[in-house]
């Protein structure tokens, strides 16, 4: 009797495992638990492909001049996303997109995908990143690399200097 019992609760045990569905990674969960985690939630009226393609370069160290994964500066980093998502290619380095584009004054006219750009270093356009949604912003920064700030920080509310839009 007892192995009777010890049998069954073996063959069930088995079977369960047998029929247990395999674990599949959900790379759009994982993204959107990121962005979560920053404060931004994706809805159907954004644009997936742009969070898709910038959850790929989080943390990836600054390089000057680069534009690789193993290291990217500001610019590069503009200059990839945009080809990449919107299959336009920008030259230069910040001033140089700045001259790229349709300057946007009012800070709260900004959409995703624009550029938003700050005068950093002698008074100059130095540093650039795409705007998200909600002030959040996609940069990389010398410091930490590739990030998502908010563009109410003091330091980037002290150095914004404009939005623009490619048309």
């Amino acid at each position: 009797m007892q192995r009777t019992i010890f049998l069954f609760l073996y063959v069930i045990l088995i079977t369960s495992f047998t029929n247990a569905q395999p674990l599949v990674h959900s790379p759009e969960k994982e993204i959107d638990d990121f962005l979560c985690t920053k404060g931004i939630e994706i809805d159907s009226c954004d644009y997936p492909l742009l969070y898709d393609e910038l959850y790929n370069w989080i943390n990836t160290p600054y390089r000057y001049a680069g534009n690789t994964a193993n290291g990217i500066d500001c610019s590069g980093l503009v200059k990839q996303l945009y080809n990449k998502i919107y299959n336009i290619s920008l030259s230069g380095g910040s001033k140089d997109i700045f001259n790229q584009v349709i300057a946007i004054s009012n800070i709260n006219e900004l959409i995703e995908g624009d550029i938003v750009f700050f005068k950093i270093r002698k008074n100059r356009i130095s540093h650039v990143g795409i705007f998200l949604k909600d002030g959040f912003f996609i940069h990389s920064s010398v410091q930490r690399g590739v990030i998502i700030s908010h563009l109410s920080e003091p330091y980037y509310q002290k150095y914004y200097f404009s939005g623009g839009r490619i048309l």
